[in-house]
């Protein structure tokens, strides 16, 4: 899934320039990135992506070899729950209700390929078995609030680590988040989800029939003027009784904001500095300096900030509070 208007990246990305062409290291994007892991896993046929006409043109510049019937392209942007349901409903056209279907986000994070491998192999192995959907939990290293939140439920005998969802939470408050991190029985939605795609139909068809009365795979355009814009957790993961989880085997991140694009790209980690561009500093510590200008930027005795100077505008926040900063973009 390659979408997004690149919001919480203000002032780098933007409608035309989304999240997922970031260059962490200046050369491989987010996106290039996850295709060429997603490679080590699948065959380059059965890897599709889904975005809209708007983002066509950027997908196949950053991915070349992308066969050219495994672009799925969206009318126009309408939230994660109208991109699933397409994307599952072509493929079940094409190859049968009994096909299993994976979904990844383009723009996150995944070094270990092994683990992320293993992971697969799992959450495959049980979709295919069991008429459930099939989630990737990550144990929340903080009380995020822009993160879904997947109660453990009971095991599920015959697929180790993994476990029914006893309750899923789209994005709490603060206060509610800190005590998911303390309980321990919860884990971080990753993100990613697995099923075929006729259990899929059928529970959306049980859980949200409104979205998929209004969807018509042969009139997608008309139908995406109908469908409600909503995300696929809203529409469907809060309210679906037939949830499982598969424990995340490797090193996630979804690269939400600026302090996590710190924490991931700073040289040894984020207690480091991050730098790019024109940029004269001296005393820097823990803190990201990204000038995208002509013109310097000049930094002394800087700790703990985060400062991003582009052609549309400069961001500059303590380090901590880049979501914060976002709302203002």
């Amino acid at each position: 899934m390659a979408g997004g208007q690149g919001e919480r990246f203000w002032p780098l990305t933007h409608a035309a320039f989304p999240k997922y062409l970031i260059r962490l290291d200046g050369k491989t994007s987010l996106l290039g990135r996850t295709y060429a892991r997603l490679l080590q896993v699948y065959k380059r046929r059965d890897v599709h992506v889904v975005t809209t006409k708007g983002h066509a043109r950027l997908i196949r510049r950053e991915l070349p070899r992308l066969p050219a019937g495994n672009l799925i392209a969206e009318p126009f942007r309408n939230n994660t729950a109208s991109a699933i349901l397409y994307a599952t409903a072509r493929i079940a056209r094409a190859k049968g209700p009994s096909e299993t279907v994976s979904f990844f986000p383009a723009d996150h994070l995944i070094r270990n390929t092994a683990g992320f491998r293993a992971t697969m192999q799992s959450a495959t192995r049980l979709a295919k078995t069991k008429d459930r959907l099939v989630l990737i939990g990550v144990r929340p290293a903080f009380a995020a609030t822009g993160l879904g939140y997947i109660r453990i439920g009971r095991r599920l005998n015959g697929f180790p680590g993994a476990h029914e969802v006893a309750g899923f939470t789209e994005k709490p408050p603060y206060r509610r988040a800190v005590g998911y991190l303390r309980s321990k029985k919860y884990l971080w939605n990753g993100g990613i989800f697995t099923w075929r795609a006729g259990v899929f139909l059928e529970t959306l068809k049980a859980r949200s029939p409104r979205l998929l009365a209004a969807f018509d795979l042969d009139h997608v355009a008309a139908s995406y003027n109908k469908m409600p814009r909503t995300s696929i957790d809203y529409a469907l993961l809060e309210k679906a009784d037939n949830l499982a989880i598969v424990p995340a085997r490797m090193d996630w991140c979804d690269m939400g904001c600026w302090d996590m694009f710190l924490e991931k790209a700073a040289p040894g980690g984020g207690g480091r500095n991050y730098v790019s561009g024109d940029v004269r500093q001296k005393g820097l510590k823990g803190s990201l300096i990204l000038n995208a200008t002509s013109r310097p930027v000049v930094g002394v005795g800087l700790s703990g900030l985060i400062v991003v100077s582009t052609k549309r505008g400069t961001l500059i926040c303590g380090r901590g509070r880049s979501e914060e900063a976002a709302r203002f973009s």
